[in-house]
């Protein structure tokens, strides 16, 4: 069942949106028309403010990526595209696809939560909260460029344990806070402008981290879109090691990965003891995002700007070696400054994990985007000064909602959207980074405990048979 399909409320706010699409005007189309030309993705067909969109066509070339507008197909769209998207895109670009309207006994009224985030919305572009502050940004890149100095200068000039561990901890502190500035530009959250942010993300991401900013974008764009979803999200497919729903025994297919997710062996032992693990799995979380980064870019699937990417990981894996180089009369120091820079960024991991794991993960017939992001987004209550250290991460909830949104201007959100809320009687989950890890564990704990209840009953079946 769809959502219910956006009435003419978008049309009627201060929020420019396509009023008069060029083609496609007085073409008449049937939501059961939709339904059956969207049937298994033979056609693609979107819904904005009445109007009905084919980007059967274009979807391949969504810088986006195809996925994130498949899981759209055949419904109403209209606040995912306002969130997602900069208001040319609405003004100019949609109206070439437009293909008809809904007929006007189709058109349902917009749910209250709907028009109301879309109020919401409005009051945030008056309020100039989707305009960036230059200088935050450049004093974030500023203090790149000293952790990374710190960084080659301790390995060159103090190549003793000391030297090496600070080292070490400065390019684990650079990457933690880039992927920061990297996440800000994949959302065209900094200067808006699509190509200078991917491009600044991708000096960040791959020349200096080493890891493929496309792929984070491709992976992160369907991870909004549906979010916590067990078949579809691939935030939280991360079978055999952990599970956060015990839905995942059952085989799920994953439309990301476009693989079965087995409950193999190594899940079997992994999953019933993974709130144990959870933290030491994370600090292992580097490593498996270079192998993801080289997979995407050396994949035969259509890559936005692969050769700057690859470029961006072979300099970055020409650099770093080499800087390790110089300690080659001593690899004991080596393997020091490998394992503590990279495992010390656990801390972004933990992060990401925190803002989901411990949230729901049911599907929700005809649930409006704003609900989903309630529902399935935890923030961290942290004081103002704390800011720098969660990057953003902190406000997930306000980020899933308006992800467009500069990172500095988040918390500046939380009220109105705690009051919008509370308006709709929606949840606005909220905790003390502590009270959020203990959240996140508990729900680990509690899908471990399920795990083995099945596997035990399952294995007293078996024993039950052999003994008839």
């Amino acid at each position: 069942m769809a959502p219910p399909v956006a009435d003419t409320a978008v049309e009627s706010m201060d929020h420019p949106a396509p009023l008069k699409a060029p083609r496609g005007t007085g073409v008449m189309i049937r939501l059961d028309d939709i339904a059956r030309r969207t049937k298994d993705n033979k056609e693609i067909l979107i819904v904005f403010a009445n109007k009905v969109y084919d980007l059967t066509k274009w979807a391949k070339f969504h810088p986006g990526g195809d996925l994130a507008v498949l899981h759209m197909n055949g419904r109403d769209a209209t606040d995912a595209i306002i969130a997602y998207h900069p208001e040319w895109v609405m003004d100019k670009k949609m109206p070439h696809f437009c293909v008809g309207e809904l007929a006007p006994s189709e058109r349902s009224s917009s749910s209250k939560v709907s028009i109301g985030y879309r109020q919401l919305d409005e009051k945030i572009r008056k309020l100039g909260l989707y305009n960036t502050n230059y200088s935050y940004f450049i004093r974030e890149l500023l203090k790149f460029v000293v952790l990374f100095v710190v960084g080659v200068y301790l390995v060159l000039r103090h190549p003793n344990v000391y030297g090496v561990l600070g080292s070490a901890l400065s390019f684990a502190t650079l990457w933690w806070q880039a992927a920061f500035y990297a996440h800000d530009a994949g959302h065209s959250g900094i200067t808006h402008d699509r190509w200078t942010d991917t491009v600044m993300g991708i000096c960040l991401g791959n020349y200096v981290g080493g890891l493929s900013v496309g792929w984070w974008k491709k992976n992160h764009n369907v991870h909004h879109i549906i979010t916590n979803h067990p078949e579809h999200d691939p935030d939280i497919q991360h079978m055999p090691f952990m599970a956060v729903t015990s839905k995942l025994m059952h085989n799920l297919y994953s439309t990301y990965y476009k693989r079965v997710m087995e409950f193999d062996a190594v899940a079997r032992v992994m999953i019933p003891i993974q709130h144990y693990t959870f933290y030491i799995l994370l600090a292992f979380g580097r490593f498996n995002l270079y192998a993801n980064s080289f997979a995407y870019l050396l994949s035969k699937d259509r890559v936005p700007h692969r050769w700057l990417e690859l470029g961006g990981l072979v300099v970055f894996w020409t650099w770093y070696p080499m800087l390790l180089s110089t300690l080659k009369a001593q690899p004991g120091l080596i393997v020091m400054h490998v394992l503590v820079s990279h495992m010390f960024t656990v801390i972004l991991h933990v992060q990401i994990t925190l803002s989901h794991f411990g949230m729901d993960t049911s599907e929700v017939e005809g649930e409006s985007f704003a609900e989903m992001a309630l529902r399935t987004t935890m923030d961290v209550d942290c004081p103002r000064y704390m800011d720098w250290f969660h990057g953003g991460l902190q406000f997930q909830v306000v980020h899933h909602m308006f992800p467009r949104v500069p990172r500095h201007n988040l918390r500046t959100i939380v009220p109105l959207v705690k009051e919008f809320a509370r308006e709709h009687g929606l949840t606005y989950h909220s905790y003390k980074f502590i009270k959020g890890n203990w959240v996140v564990l508990q729900c680990l704990a509690k899908v471990a405990d399920e795990v083995r209840e099945s596997m035990q009953a399952a294995m007293d079946k078996i024993d039950a048979e052999k003994n008839k």
